[in-house]
């Protein structure tokens, strides 16, 4: 007889079909409350850590291995113990902003005067996030005009 590997056990991820939207399993994950949070702030994050990629053939994720990523995240499986995210979470700024930032430096860099683009966030994690970004596309475009 073979054991089944551990698996994280959710009733609302049991009922998913075998590939499901972002929606969806975000509203089984954290709730209809939360749901559309998830999928923009915390989806990405977690695609960085295995989290199964969308299958466009099936124009969904699949489910069973969405509930084997958890019962690893959360240390559930023989031998692998990350219970809970190690170190600091880098914040997650979008390719729209950093598409942006990128713009704006290589403009400044030709010597262009640009103001600097406000993204309308107050998070003041968000902000520095931004602030570092644009000091190392700084960096970057001043090491290719030394070259």
């Amino acid at each position: 007889m073979t054991t089944e590997p551990a698996t994280v056990t959710n009733a609302a991820l049991d009922k998913l079909p075998l590939f499901a939207t972002d929606l969806e399993i975000a509203v089984a994950i954290v709730g209809k409350q939360n749901a559309s949070r998830w999928k923009r702030e915390v989806l990405p994050a977690l695609e960085h850590k295995g989290f199964p990629r969308w299958d466009s053939f099936h124009q969904g994720r699949p489910v069973p291995l969405v509930k084997k990523f958890y019962a690893h995240y959360f240390g559930v499986t023989a031998g692998f113990a990350m219970a809970r995210p190690d170190g600091k979470e880098k914040v997650w700024l979008g390719k729209l902003i950093e598409n942006r930032v990128d713009k704006e430096e290589r403009l400044r860099g030709d010597g262009v005067d640009v103001v600097e683009r406000d993204f309308g966030t107050d998070d003041p994690e968000k902000l520095k996030a931004i602030a570092e970004y644009r000091a190392k596309k700084r960096a970057e475009i001043e090491a290719r005009k030394a070259r």
